[in-house]
């Protein structure tokens, strides 16, 4: 069995967005919490995070998941609202309690290295955060930096292909197909119609389980991500292609609120279309047919 957790599942502007009034974020603010959505993000669980934006604390704790058994994070691209060394920087209070302990407090476990992979831009500004902060704490972050299409091992049960995004053009923003024991996930966004390079290089995989950005909703997509309608034909050409598995999972996120319907609109919609409507703290369980029985 492999689980694989969204914690985050809102654009850059968040869902509902805090300086925004239109109709599907003024109903977001009077709806329960599940219409309500942090900075895209996810957990390959336990141990391999996927991009780290500066609410990821609340975001792991929503979705009652422990960030201290993380020990690999895949970052996509530089842009605050998926890498953020805020986060990053809270390691350090393990070590401040380590040097004051209190009197009844048990041995608290050592912090465990992180490795922190990404593109050129990515590692700069992790290595300039981390020359920051070195001479008042060691982290125990380690760096990799990637190129698109090179893949590389996490452990024996993983394998990472970093794949190219259509985002930005001051950076290679990077997509990730996760390989773990049998199955196969591909993680892919922010990003605009797929390249082709890319969609070559997937056509090696029989993919089971796709998460794809939905960023703009019901509004034109762009260069840099895309909507509703071109997740459907993403999906299609994915099964069509068999780059997805008949029966896999394909999950729509990364949603912006002034394009976006609420979920209780939304999922109904996609699931007409065998798309699941990504929502924060939901769960997607991997497991081969018939192992419950």
């Amino acid at each position: 069995m492999v689980r694989f957790v969204l914690l985050g599942t809102g654009s850059s502007d968040l869902y509902p967005s805090p300086w925004c009034g239109c109709d599907y974020c003024a109903n977001a603010r009077e709806s329960e919490e599940r219409e309500w959505r942090h900075f895209s993000c996810a957990l390959l669980f336990p141990d391999v995070l996927i991009d780290c934006p500066p609410d990821l604390p609340h975001s792991a704790l929503r979705a009652q998941v422990e960030l201290y058994k993380v020990r690999h994070l895949l970052v996509t691209h530089s842009h605050h609202d998926h890498f953020s060394t805020d986060p990053l920087l809270l390691r350090r209070s393990v070590q401040w309690a380590q040097r004051t302990p209190r009197k009844d407090m048990l041995p608290l476990p050592e912090l465990q290295p992180l490795t922190v992979y990404g593109n050129a831009k990515v590692i700069e500004k992790c290595r300039a955060f981390l020359k920051e902060v070195g001479g008042k704490y060691d982290l125990k972050i380690e760096l990799q930096k990637l190129k698109p299409f090179e893949p590389f091992k996490l452990d024996e049960r993983t394998k990472v292909h970093p794949v190219l995004a259509e985002h930005t053009r001051d950076e290679d923003a990077l997509l990730f197909v996760l390989e773990r024991d049998e199955f196969v996930i591909f993680y892919a966004t922010d990003t605009g119609w797929l390249p082709d390079e890319t969609f070559d290089y997937l056509r090696q995989f029989a993919l089971d389980l796709v998460v794809a950005d939905a960023t703009f909703g019901l509004a034109p997509a762009t260069d840099e991500h895309m909507n509703l309608e071109q997740v459907r034909k993403l999906r299609e050409r994915l099964l069509c292609e068999g780059i997805l598995k008949e029966g896999g999972q394909f999950v729509a996120t990364h949603f912006s609120p002034h394009w976006t319907p609420p979920h209780r609109l939304l999922a109904p919609s996609l699931q007409q279309d065998g798309i699941i409507a990504g929502h924060d703290g939901l769960w997607l369980v991997l497991e081969q047919k018939g192992s419950g029985d």
